[in-house]
């Protein structure tokens, strides 16, 4: 029964992350496969957030975040992180039916896939604030440029998302 809590929660999380975009930015690394990894790579994209909050807010208008995008992490409210694949695992289901991937047109729309699942509707993105709006529900996610990564924390459950840029 833990189980079918535990996948039930991460599905929503997921749907959230869907209809609302969750962080992970592309540092050139893979994701990681063991969960000390993916919670240092966690702590080091939370601290670099906060850097490049600064950073952007001074004027960087180059930040885009057009293109597709991959929920590849998961993070507690401890701040232990975890892989999809090692949730998946852990949980005892297939990684792929936890695939959660949304794109990000230069026209402010968007669209979001989760196991077969779509969504789509308009979003703003201004310094490290990415506005989704599905509907007259809005989602509230933060870009960390230095690691090109989007980050979404879910206000109910405060747990947080990482997505990271597809090339």
């Amino acid at each position: 029964m833990k189980k079918i809590k535990k996948l039930a929660l991460l599905l929503a999380i997921c749907m959230v992350g869907t209809v609302g975009l969750v962080g992970c930015g592309n540092d050139g690394d893979s994701s990681s496969k063991n969960e000390s990894s993916a919670s240092q790579t966690a702590d080091d994209n939370a601290n670099s957030a906060d850097d490049s909050a600064a950073d952007s807010k001074d004027g960087d208008s180059s930040a885009s975040v057009v293109g597709t995008w991959t929920v590849t992490a998961l993070e507690g409210t401890d701040g232990t992180a975890v892989s999809i694949d090692d949730y998946a695992t852990a949980n005892g289901v297939e990684p792929e039916t936890l695939k959660c991937t949304y794109t990000f047109a230069d026209d402010g729309t968007f669209s979001g896939e989760m196991s077969g699942v779509t969504v789509s509707g308009n979003y703003t993105f201004e310094g490290t604030d990415l506005v989704m709006t599905v509907g007259e529900q809005q989602f509230n996610y933060t870009y960390d440029a230095d690691n090109d990564m989007l980050k979404y924390t879910d206000p109910n459950t405060g747990l947080s998302s990482y997505c990271e840029r597809q090339q």
